[in-house]
């Protein structure tokens, strides 16, 4: 499978098979995901892989959160996907392995009267970490992909992140993605795509 085929074939899964995942597949994944574009080299990401039982609880922690996730899923989604999506988050799709990407707290201090210069200053690490980390992620779902496996970037679940740090022992870190992973047990349709999007300037 080439790349376009790859990036055109991946879809957001939100049903999985309970199979287990072989964790020396997860570790291959991973250890070539982190080959992704870093600002200023930092790699100031952390990668979590979670099954069993902690898995579970963070299942538990982001089912709790659906009051606050919901009104947010209205804002931009039709009754029926925010239903579907509203299952989903229950338990993950029966996904039976997280992978959660976390980069380091940065406080901001921003203020509305800054210019852009002065607000790129204040914002400038977290900016580039952030990108970094988004960047690893998407490495993530598509050599995932190519490996047989599906996968669901989530960001809502940062609305239980207090919680699943806790569960994590984690402190003074910001999650950035929430990665469901396992083997499909849907074949979602292609989602079309706004190619009036890109702009031609004196090309």
């Amino acid at each position: 499978m080439d790349l376009a085929a790859i990036l055109k074939g991946r879809r957001s899964i939100r049903k999985y098979k309970t199979d287990v995942v072989p964790k020396q597949v997860l570790e291959d994944i991973l250890k070539i995901a982190l080959w992704a574009p870093t600002g200023m080299y930092l790699q100031k990401w952390e990668v979590f892989v979670v099954d069993g039982k902690t898995r579970d609880k963070i299942a538990g922690a982001v089912s709790r959160a659906k009051p606050l996730i919901e009104p947010g899923l209205r804002e931009f989604l039709p009754e029926k996907i925010v239903q579907y999506s509203m299952k989903f988050f229950d338990n993950f799709g029966d996904a039976p392995v997280l992978i959660l990407v976390y980069v380091p707290k940065i406080p901001l201090n921003i203020d509305a009267a800054m210019s852009n210069q002065e607000r790129y200053n204040v914002e400038r690490l977290r900016l580039t970490t952030l990108l970094s980390a988004a960047a690893l992620a998407q490495n993530i779902l598509i050599l995932a992909y190519e490996k047989g496996l599906g996968t669901c970037w989530m960001t809502d679940p940062k609305r239980a992140e207090e919680e699943i740090n806790a569960i994590l022992g984690i402190e003074d870190k910001e999650l950035v993605a929430c990665i469901p992973i396992g083997y499909p047990d849907q074949s979602p349709p292609a989602p079309p795509r706004n190619e009036d999007k890109i702009h031609w300037v004196d090309y």
